[in-house]
């Protein structure tokens, strides 16, 4: 979800829970789940417009050489098996 949308819909959420509508009725309305819109309606002003989500982009995780070690035989396994999954 772009930022623009995601902000969009919390103030409409907040807007809508101050006109007396459900948690529900508002996650019916906006496609969204009950526990995000009653996350949205308890922010604050400057909550609700900014957009905190997920990492920075172009900066990949920082692995252990243990757990990279883990992964890569993980993989290796599952091209073995022939039971890996590529694609979106």
């Amino acid at each position: 979800m772009n930022k623009k949308l995601l902000i969009f819909k919390r103030k409409k959420a907040k807007e809508l829970h101050e006109k007396g509508w459900s948690n529900r009725k508002i996650a019916r309305h906006l496609l969204a789940s009950k526990n995000s819109v009653g996350k949205w309606v308890q922010m604050d002003e400057s909550e609700i417009s900014s957009d905190n989500r997920g990492g920075e982009k172009g900066k990949s995780r920082k692995y252990t050489p243990e757990t990279k070690r883990q992964i890569i035989k993980i993989r290796t396994d599952l091209e073995k098996e022939d039971s890996y999954f590529i694609g979106s």
